[in-house]
């Protein structure tokens, strides 16, 4: 545990998705500046931290050092303040929102310094941003886009204002996702969409064998970084999630990400094994749309 003071934290009793009081302890926690489980709801399948940093905690995990190293896992291509690093990965995302149809009024909800904000504009879309991060409102605002910095409950948005809203890595970090979804369904247009990309990390081929071993010798992963991830989603959590807030699944797609640096503080043991599992993950996802620890989703509403 850090030697820094103790992050404020508050304990769930419930799951925020189905009310349930009843959850399985996994075998994974983290340990930064206090102890954070990771539980399974027995009613709906959410998988969550039931110790949770405190408003006040989180707004001490996301400092400038988040964006510039921790955010996406480390595993982002560059520094998130700087926009030469996400050309090709917006156009990308833009392409897609574009297939769902023509260029109208987009929110990205967690859009740091608003790279996507800015070429969505060029591309014709009407674009807002909400942000909890100061630094990177700034950086957004000083490009001359129109973004609120706090969360999207306190950014108290008209209802129907909006044709798409994306969500890029984002659901998992917030303190209440059910509610984010149910704000989300009200701010969007009848038969507007939701975009949503982000981990699924518990759900790969490496993960399911970690947590099946360990809870077999009954012993514990503890992973001695931020509690970043609140919750653990998986395919079919998510989907109960968009369901429950008024969401139609329209697609859900999964992606592996390929073998390389594993996450965190691996021996060089874990990481060859690692690796060799991802190579077999890998395909497996792509042929078949199963197993990874990347999804993007699209709901619309109904």
């Amino acid at each position: 545990m850090s030697a820094e003071s103790a992050l404020p934290v508050r304990r769930l009793e419930r799951c925020l998705s189905c009310g349930s009081a009843r959850w399985t302890a996994l075998p994974l926690r983290y340990e930064f500046r206090g102890s954070f489980p990771l539980v399974e709801c027995r009613g709906c399948g959410l998988r969550f931290l039931a110790v949770q940093p405190t408003a006040v905690g989180l707004a001490e995990l996301y400092g400038a050092s988040y964006f510039q190293r921790d955010f996406r896992c480390g595993r982002a291509a560059g520094d998130s303040f700087v926009e030469s690093a996400f050309v090709a990965e917006n156009a990308g995302l833009l392409d897609a929102f574009e297939r769902l149809g023509r260029p109208g009024r987009l929110l990205e909800v967690g859009c740091a310094a608003g790279w996507l904000l800015k070429h969505a504009a060029a591309r014709g879309w009407t674009a807002r941003g909400v942000e909890l991060s100061a630094e990177a409102v700034r950086q957004a605002r000083g490009a001359g886009l129109e973004v609120f910095e706090g969360d999207l409950l306190a950014a108290a948005l008209p209802a129907e204002a909006f044709d798409l809203v994306y969500l890029g890595d984002v659901l998992e970090h917030v303190p209440d996702c059910v509610a984010v979804l149910a704000e989300i369904a009200r701010v969007l247009r009848r038969g507007g969409h939701l975009y949503l990309r982000g981990p699924i990390t518990t759900h790969s081929i490496a993960r399911r064998l970690a947590l099946a071993t360990w809870g077999l010798a009954r012993r514990t992963i503890v992973l001695r970084e931020p509690p970043y991830h609140l919750w653990e989603f998986t395919p079919r959590s998510l989907a109960e999630l968009f369901r429950r807030a008024g969401l139609e699944v329209v697609s859900l797609e999964q992606s592996k990400i390929p073998p390389g640096r594993p996450h965190g503080d691996k021996t060089s043991l874990q990481r060859a094994i690692m690796n060799g599992i991802d190579a077999v993950n890998a395909p497996w996802t792509r042929a078949f749309n199963a197993l990874g620890d990347r999804v993007v989703i699209v709901g619309r509403k109904r």
